[in-house]
């Protein structure tokens, strides 16, 4: 990465400092900003961003404990990784203190050249590996932004979110890894604190770390190259083919496509659509439409659960016949009062980190109003039904 790894050296001791300082020299892309005290490198955190603060224990006036604290106290720094140093407090009282205070490691001086450089260049690493993804996140958004102005959207729509569910296993695998291998390393530094290290304890780290590693550039990769195929794909413009179709038809032929999905699931699927219901519309993104709020049933309002109906009803307007009404029921979970007014806002999710984008009933709000022409509205009883009611004309003027 272009952005080079900016590290906190504080220690009261000129020499330490010094010696830290050499050490850190051999790590290629490594800047070191030296504080004396507690109070400096505080200041020093408000001039610089730093991607690991090296800490010393025992300093005077403010020491390394309440230096750490007070980091904690600020959203600036309180994610900052911490590494304590100490010659003085190493029994397992002052280390487990320092892991409650937002420490990541904890070494004893004097410093093993090898061990310190490998904490740090892990670090390093990670960092490294944070900056390309959300460097491929942000570009993703950004791409997704400019797709949520089309009037266009059936197409992407579902390729937006089809990316999104695609990349949550890679993402996912590389934090399992990278967690993995953080719980290892403490639990062989403290090993290492007792003078209770193993050489065998040691070759079994060596042996899981590279297969961890290995799982996690793998994934990287993996996550990369989907967003790289998004970005190639979505410069293409797609439009849709307007039709006649008759509605009953379009919601049969897709329960029929989804049910396979779910046909290890205990799912329910009941349709009642008036018959010779006849729109000249767009039947592909009417259908995205119908699969996001299934989709939508099954992953919030059945979440926990183990069985669920979802009912599709379809019928003219009876106070205006060149309108149709369709509703997509659950009796799931429902939605919190507080939530309810905010399902169809980009990147609203209660499932941030398990499997929800927040993006697909944003799409589904822009196709209905947009390519559609027409509205869509939610109803909930938290803990009981949701219901989204879909009101389109049975002739689309198409504007573009």
């Amino acid at each position: 990465m272009a952005e080079r790894f900016r590290i906190l050296a504080v220690d009261d001791n000129q020499g330490n400092r010094f010696l830290l300082n050499e050490l850190l020299a051999r790590l290629p892309d490594v800047d070191i900003v030296e504080a004396a005290s507690g109070e400096e490198a505080l200041l020093r955190t408000i001039e610089h961003d730093f991607q690991l603060i090296l800490l010393d224990v025992q300093m005077p006036g403010m020491d390394g404990y309440e230096t750490a604290h007070m980091l904690q106290m600020t959203a600036r720094t309180r994610d900052i990784p911490i590494i304590f140093l100490t010659a003085v407090y190493k029994s397992e009282e002052f280390i487990k203190r320092g892991y409650a205070l937002g420490a990541v490691d904890y070494l004893t001086k004097p410093l093993d050249d090898n061990i310190f450089l490998n904490r740090v260049r892990h670090y390093q690493h990670l960092h490294d590996r944070e900056l390309r993804l959300m460097d491929a996140m942000t570009e993703m958004r950004s791409m997704q932004d400019n797709l949520l102005q089309s009037e266009k959207l059936s197409a992407l729509g579902a390729m937006v979110a089809g990316v999104s569910h695609e990349l949550n296993t890679p993402l996912g695998n590389s934090k399992l890894a990278i967690s993995t291998i953080h719980e290892r390393l403490m639990d062989l530094n403290k090993q290492y604190n007792a003078n209770t290290l193993k050489r065998s304890t040691i070759e079994d780290y060596i042996k899981d770390s590279l297969d961890i590693v290995t799982l996690a550039n793998r994934s990287i990769d993996r996550a990369l190259n989907l967003v790289t195929t998004f970005k190639q794909v979505a410069v293409d413009q797609t439009s849709e083919q307007q039709r006649t179709f008759d509605l009953a038809t379009v919601i049969e032929e897709t329960i029929t496509a989804l049910k396979p999905s779910y046909k290890y699931d205990p799912w329910e699927f009941v349709t009642e659509v008036q018959p010779g219901i006849e729109l000249n519309s767009f039947p592909g993104p009417l259908e995205q439409i119908l699969i996001n709020l299934i989709q939508n049933s099954i992953r919030h309002g059945f979440d926990g659960r183990t069985q669920g109906r979802i009912t599709l009803k379809g019928q003219l307007d009876s106070s205006n016949s060149r309108q149709v009404i369709i509703t997509v029921s659950d009796n799931g979970r429902g939605i919190t009062a507080e939530n309810l007014g905010r399902v169809f806002d980009p990147f609203f999710t209660t499932r941030l980190g398990r499997g929800g984008s927040g993006i697909g009933l944003n799409i589904t709000h822009r196709i209905a109003t947009s390519l559609l022409g027409g509205n869509i509205q939610v109803e909930s009883l938290h803990g009981e039904w949701t219901t989204f009611t879909l009101t389109i004309p049975t002739q689309v003027s198409v504007r573009f």
